[in-house]
């Protein structure tokens, strides 16, 4: 089977071009269906570049996208274009652009994971499935992250330069040792991901995404809780927790941190695609 290699698409977004990836499954291979995958805070679709190619390996066509104002897409340059009705409205466009007629497999990394769980509600019969990854149930409680009124503060005084400074130091005090191409990729998009969206997404975080996770559980969508068990924002107990709540199914990667898609991508795709073979 030949497969065809990661594609850069442009997609449309309510407040400008949004930059994706896609990839698709071999010609030769049964389709399964499409695969949107959403990145977190700070991140972008470069988040998904080990898990794109085993999922279209598997059959399905796969795609990610940065959100507004992250790295290569356009967004305003005013804190008041990033509210999480801005970033849900464009989620709920792409999806509509890339499968107009049928549900697709939904993962939401992070923050990314509020921006989809919200989604999911808004429309269940436009998706198939959906899996936080790494994406517990709120940035205020029961997570190993700074009150984001005091990072916002933080971001105001210094940008996204001291936004890096305490990334780049988390990553050492983890003991994280990445090659220094990556930590220039990291350090690039982080300039380069506009300040409004940074803050807009911090003010997000100040709240959980849905005020009854039972929204969500309601849906009708089969859902899946996937994390890593070491050094993730939070801990496994609460990720289990979490999952009861939503009737969800769950997968642990040991060893793993906070970006299971970035140190385990083949695991987490062998992963989703059991998931998926797995659903009525």
């Amino acid at each position: 089977m030949s497969q065809a290699p990661i594609a850069p698409i442009t997609l449309r977004g309510a407040a400008g071009q949004l930059a994706g990836w896609q990839i698709e499954p071999p010609a030769d291979a049964p389709p399964r269906g499409t695969v949107l995958l959403v990145p977190g805070f700070t991140g972008s679709k470069e988040d998904f570049e080990g898990v794109l190619p085993p999922l279209a390996a598997a059959g399905y066509r796969a795609l990610a996208y940065d959100q507004r104002g992250q790295w290569q897409s356009e967004g305003p340059d005013d804190v008041s274009g990033y509210t999480m009705a801005d970033f849900v409205g464009d989620l709920q466009g792409v999806v509509d652009q890339i499968s107009p007629d049928e549900p697709i497999h939904l993962v939401g990394h992070s923050f990314g994971g509020y921006v989809s769980r919200v989604a999911v509600t808004e429309r269940p019969k436009r998706f198939r499935s959906f899996t936080l990854l790494a994406s517990g149930p709120s940035s205020v409680e029961d997570i190993n992250f700074p009150p984001p009124q005091l990072v916002a503060q933080m971001v105001e005084a210094g940008g996204q330069e001291l936004i890096w400074q305490q990334m780049s130091a988390a990553m050492f005090d983890a003991g994280q040792t990445l090659p220094p191409e990556r930590m220039e990729f990291l350090h690039k998009r982080i300039l380069q991901t506009k300040k409004a969206n940074i803050l807009g997404i911090l003010n997000c975080m100040t709240e959980p995404p849905l005020k009854d996770p039972a929204a969500l559980r309601d849906s009708g969508v089969p859902l899946l809780v996937a994390y890593g068990d070491t050094n993730d924002l939070w801990a496994p107990e609460v990720h289990e927790r979490f999952a009861k709540q939503l009737n969800a199914k769950t997968v642990v990667f040991p060893g793993s941190g906070h970006v299971p898609n970035e140190d385990v991508p083949e695991q987490l795709s062998a992963a989703l695609v059991n998931f998926w073979k797995e659903l009525p």
